[in-house]
């Protein structure tokens, strides 16, 4: 039990965490020390992979330990991620990577506030899903506690 609890937690710190200091940190500093600031693009588009990629890992943890009400977080982030994995192949199509240029801007633009939208949601579905998993591991615990007064000694 204790090991399932770890690496789901440690799944969800690495993926959820890593959202939010991409998000909060690293997005801010590409854009203010990138020249042109367009550029963050390309860091972006390789840090959202592996986040991605993190993700999947995550759910499968997440899977593992699911209960009934957490199921619908969990479902919730399955399907962000599958529309963001969808919509990072599209994004990847309107840049040139080697030359480090956007081929068309005007459709990424819409694609990307989509994709940073689903981000949001993805975001949100996986900070409910923690507060949910910490919840129903303290009525696992207590429930274990309650259980093991009423066994019989010998």
């Amino acid at each position: 039990m204790m090991l399932r609890r770890c690496l789901v937690l440690a799944a969800l710190l690495f993926w959820h965490g890593g959202a939010t200091f991409y998000v909060s940190v690293v997005i801010p500093v590409g854009l203010n020390t990138l020249q042109p600031p367009g550029l963050q693009t390309f860091v972006t588009r390789t840090v959202t992979l592996i986040l991605n990629l993190a993700g999947v890992v995550a759910l499968v943890l997440f899977a593992w330990d699911v209960a009934a009400v957490r199921g619908l977080t969990c479902a919730g982030m399955f399907l962000t991620l599958a529309a963001l994995a969808w919509l990072h192949r599209r994004l990847d199509q309107l840049m040139d990577v080697q030359k480090l240029r956007i081929l068309d801007r005007a459709a990424l633009e819409p694609l990307h506030r989509l994709y940073t939208g689903l981000s949001a949601l993805q975001w949100t579905c996986g900070t409910a899903y923690a507060l949910l998993t910490l919840y129903a591991w303290r009525a696992e615990e207590v429930q274990r506690r309650t259980v093991g007064k009423h066994l019989p000694t010998q």
